[in-house]
């Protein structure tokens, strides 16, 4: 399922991060491929009307 709105990004984002730890093989695994694939594809496609990330404060 694409992403399609920036919302939906940082919500595949969290649900990324949650998988992480998630054994090789396994259904949690093949959902994280998923997610990095519409990840990718929506900064492809949306990677010049995006707004800028927080800069870091260090």
């Amino acid at each position: 399922m694409p992403i399609n709105s920036e919302r939906e990004l940082e919500q595949a984002v969290a649900e990324f991060q949650r998988l992480a730890d998630e054994p090789a093989g396994s259904s949690g695994e093949r959902r994280k491929l998923e997610l990095d694939a519409e990840i990718k594809a929506f900064y492809v496609q949306h990677s010049d009307d995006m707004r800028k990330g927080k800069p870091r404060h260090e």
